[in-house]
């Protein structure tokens, strides 16, 4: 065999993990890689003697194997894309219930300005009925709102974590559109199926869609873990204890799934897998 030849041939095998799979029907018909675009004059590592037209046994034994790996990949994806969907659903209308309530702490209390402008006008009064000169410039002086430092670091949190997981949920949805497109439009003639499912192939790797997906469950963790956060510092002002309480149960978990993140880093068999 020419060096060079099996050089290339391992190098397929390193881009395209169907080859690996089929390896066993490749040893005994000379399965190919996909082939790219000038494949109708045949890679020059497949044996002269293998049938290379449009309907060859040898595209359709690719193309098969083809389906199932990418059935089996498109599957877990989108078994995965589901549930993120579903869990932003729910994460979103718990957070936005709680926005409602935080919200009104980044604003004027309606009550406690009538309360003001009451007590202005019992001084007025007050000064009128004991003979005193009335300051018309400082007639009704209420004093500017402050919103409180807490309710705006809790405001922040959970409209960057709505916002995280807003966007998540739109990702899903392109993703879910992305994956449809893949298997969408497939050519009937087998070598000009085989080309297809390459280029796609290809483009989904050179496009980090992979990588995209990996993002999701990460992104979904980051809001969760800002809500929390948040959550922690919005009970503080009406109970210390339940603060404290909710402080070290987040410190718990983070600790946990920080621990579960470096065993699976550093034990090999550790089937504790995060993003």
């Amino acid at each position: 065999m020419n060096p060079s030849r099996g050089q290339q041939a391992n190098v397929h095998n390193d881009e395209d993990p169907l080859l690996n799979r089929v390896g066993a029907q490749g040893s005994s018909q000379n399965l190919p890689r996909a082939p790219d675009a000038d494949v109708a004059e045949g890679p020059n590592f497949l044996n002269p003697q293998v049938d290379k037209s449009d309907n060859a046994e040898i595209w359709r034994t690719y193309v098969q194997e083809a389906d199932k790996l990418d059935e089996a990949l498109l599957k877990k994806w989108g078994d995965g894309i589901d549930i993120f969907l579903l869990f932003t659903g729910l994460f979103s209308a718990i957070l936005s219930a709680f926005l409602v309530v935080s919200w009104s702490s980044l604003q004027p209390d309606p009550t406690q300005s009538t309360s003001d402008a009451l007590s202005a006008i019992s001084h007025q009064l007050v000064l009128l009925s004991s003979g005193g000169a009335m300051n018309q410039s400082a007639a009704y002086e209420v004093p500017p709102f402050v919103p409180p430092r807490w309710a705006v670091i809790v405001n922040c949190l959970w409209f960057t974590s709505l916002f995280i997981s807003l966007l998540t949920a739109v990702l899903s949805m392109l993703l879910k559109e992305w994956l449809s497109a893949y298997s969408d439009g497939v050519a009937l003639v087998p070598l000009e199926r085989v080309k297809q499912r390459q280029m796609r192939y290809d483009g989904m790797i050179r496009w980090n869609v992979p990588a995209i997906v990996s993002i999701l469950p990460l992104a979904i963790h980051i809001a969760v873990f800002l809500f929390l956060s948040g959550l922690v510092l919005f009970a503080w002002p009406a109970s210390v204890a339940l603060s404290v309480l909710m402080t070290v149960l987040l410190l718990v978990g983070f600790g946990l799934y920080t621990t579960s993140a470096i065993l699976a880093l550093v034990v090999p068999d550790c089937p504790y897998r995060s993003p």
